[in-house]
């Protein structure tokens, strides 16, 4: 018996008047998926609710056809079938589901009859993972001239983590099948849906052991707890609470007639960290007693560096937070001379032609100068 003979119901249409139907209205159902993905992604956004992506899909012929004839399922029409548009949205972590899931339903029209919660399953079942709600854009919203060619879609929204969204996409292709395989691969099967989610349980579990130890280090380096320990973490801690750096930032911003960037890349945080054995810092201390001692000597480095090494004419730059630091870092180093100066650029990787080797004599001089002038009482 052909597909087309056969029906999940006695009354069911032909499913070529039903694929007939779903060509008729792909066109839409695609501009459906696009503008609502759009509208999740800002809504997400607006609620500061970090994700990995959002994806479209409008179910293929295929698909559908297997879909409408499943026996199970005793469709007796298209719309019946609720997934024909379908949106993925992929959180990083599996405690984020619920919060986009708030979201959805916030933003949606959500049918709690035709949800589902797959992430409730029997305790020794393991592998697909999601939250799937099937829902409309709101009356209010598909009253907007934007929407309204939309009113009468429904679709499926899946929620779930990257790594659940992984396992899905490899096991989808003989998941049908998994059943006709022999024991012991479907055993294996099983063993790695459950690897899956013990390592999902312990990504889950580092990033709480990570916020603390950030929130620890926040409150030693606000404390200003002696012998810091100076690494990625504590430096960073530092340039964005130490009131002293923020002050002494932005008045290098302001000599430079440039504006403070607020963000700290992790590239500045390394090329800090690289100059700081050179530098004499072993810890945050030494750090802030450096800017309080040659708070002076900085100002007008940065001040006649700007003149005399790059030049009054060269594009103003925003200036990034912890500058003071890098400044002192360059005077204390360039102080003992040219030569550990130009050997801490070529250990930072700088590459080095005779215009900027130049210029990097000329920052060693300068640093020379300013640090004998204030220490003298000048």
């Amino acid at each position: 018996m052909s597909d087309s003979e056969t029906t999940n119901a006695p009354d069911a249409p032909d499913v070529e008047i039903i694929l007939a139907e779903f060509d008729a209205k792909k066109d839409i159902l695609a501009e459906f998926c696009t503008k609502t993905k759009g509208l999740i992604e800002a809504a997400l956004q607006d609620a500061k609710i970090p994700y990995q992506s959002v994806q479209l899909r409008v179910k293929s012929r295929k698909k559908l056809r297997e879909k409408y004839l499943d026996s199970s399922k005793n469709y007796k029409r298209l719309d019946d079938i609720t997934d024909q548009a379908g949106l993925r949205v992929i959180t990083y972590y599996e405690d984020e589901v619920d919060k986009v899931a708030d979201v959805i339903k916030r933003e949606f029209d959500v049918d709690p009859v035709r949800s589902i919660d797959k992430r409730e399953s029997e305790p020794d079942k393991f592998g697909y993972y999601a939250l799937n709600y099937v829902c409309r854009h709101t009356q209010t919203r598909a009253a907007d001239v934007e929407y309204k060619k939309f009113s009468d879609i429904w679709c499926e929204i899946q929620i779930t983590s990257v790594l659940r969204h992984a396992w899905s996409e490899i096991q989808h292709d003989w998941y049908d099948m998994r059943e006709a395989f022999p024991s012991d691969i479907r055993r294996r099967f099983a063993r790695m849906a459950a690897l899956l989610e013990i390592a999902e349980s312990e990504f889950l579990d580092l990033r709480k052991k990570k916020s603390s130890y950030l929130r620890s280090i926040s409150v030693q380096v606000e404390a200003e707890v002696p012998g810091l320990p100076l690494d990625a973490v504590s430096l960073r801690s530092f340039i964005e609470q130490d009131p002293v750096v923020a002050v002494f930032d932005q008045s290098i911003a302001t000599l430079a007639r440039s504006e403070l960037t607020q963000e700290i890349p992790d590239s500045n945080i390394r090329i800090l960290l690289k100059l700081a054995p050179s530098a004499g810092f072993k810890n945050l201390k030494d750090i802030r007693d450096g800017l309080k001692k040659h708070n002076r000597a900085i100002h007008e480095y940065v001040d006649r560096s700007r003149q005399m090494v790059l030049g009054k004419q060269e594009p103003r730059s925003p200036v990034p937070r912890g500058a003071c630091i890098f400044h002192l870092a360059v005077i204390l180093i360039g102080s003992r001379g040219e030569n550990i100066l130009l050997d801490t650029y070529r250990e930072m990787d700088v590459p080095l032609d005779a215009t900027s080797t130049e210029k990097v004599k000329e920052r060693a001089a300068l640093a020379q100068e300013v640090l004998a002038k204030y220490a003298s009482g000048g």
